[in-house]
């Protein structure tokens, strides 16, 4: 998990505040059809990309929503408190959030990782993410989506849906000490549809209450260690 490094985020952009690039108490906004060269940065206000834009550089903010239009294709997308959208047929190399949900809409093109601490990923179909899709304390539901790389979360329900795959593992890192000494929530993780999971799942910890349903076709071709399994 890169929670360390999102969290240090909201340092990194207050330091910066008096660069020429970044607003503070103010939003941006990218119109549709528009090329805005260099990075977009915030404090306490929302970027806004319009439908077929193009930002040759980074949209970060801090206390504020980002929502990326249709068909346009951003760099890296990051933030700290609040959520990211990226529309339809949008795409970005790297999308991440500390405090915030995370929604890509239909056929939107990650390069790297998606990611976010506390807070839930919601994936429509077509969508392709070239790495790992993480969360530490949120729920993952994926829709006909391609991920590259793992799956991976600590107190958050995992679902595949519609001929998801995931091309590397699901680990479920339970290893860590529990906040404020109380136990970790049962656990789902729902394979159905016909989606199919190609390497392990993988549940971490001497306590792992976590159950993987099998359903509509769906298959773990590698093993499920360390969890409960139902077949529908």
């Amino acid at each position: 998990m890169r929670h360390t490094a999102l969290v240090a985020l909201a340092t990194v952009m207050l330091a910066c505040g008096a660069s020429s690039d970044t607003h503070i108490n103010k939003s941006i906004k990218v119109g549709d059809g528009e090329h805005r060269k260099g990075s977009l940065r915030s404090v306490n206000g929302t970027i806004n990309v319009g439908n077929e834009a193009l930002v040759d550089g980074n949209c970060t903010t801090v206390n504020g929503e980002i929502n990326i239009g249709e068909n346009s294709e951003v760099g890296e997308v990051s933030c700290v408190n609040g959520s990211i959208s990226l529309d339809r047929n949008s795409k970005a190399s790297e999308v991440s959030c500390v405090n915030g949900s995370i929604m890509l809409g239909g056929e939107v093109k990650i390069d790297g990782d998606v990611s976010t601490v506390n807070g839930q990923i919601r994936c429509k179909s077509e969508v392709q993410i070239a790495g790992d899709l993480e969360t530490v304390n949120g729920d993952m539901k994926v829709t006909q989506t391609i991920i590259s790389g793992n799956m991976s979360t600590v107190n958050g329900d995992v679902s595949l849906f519609e001929k998801s795959t995931v091309r590397g593992d699901i680990i479920i890192d339970r290893d860590n000490k529990r906040p404020n000494h109380k136990e970790y929530k049962k656990l789902v993780i729902t394979i159905d549809g016909k989606s199919k999971v190609k390497g392990n799942i993988e549940v971490r910890g001497d306590e792992p209450n976590v159950t993987v349903i099998l359903a509509g076709g769906g298959e773990v071709l590698g093993e499920i260690i360390n969890a409960e399994v139902v077949r529908k």
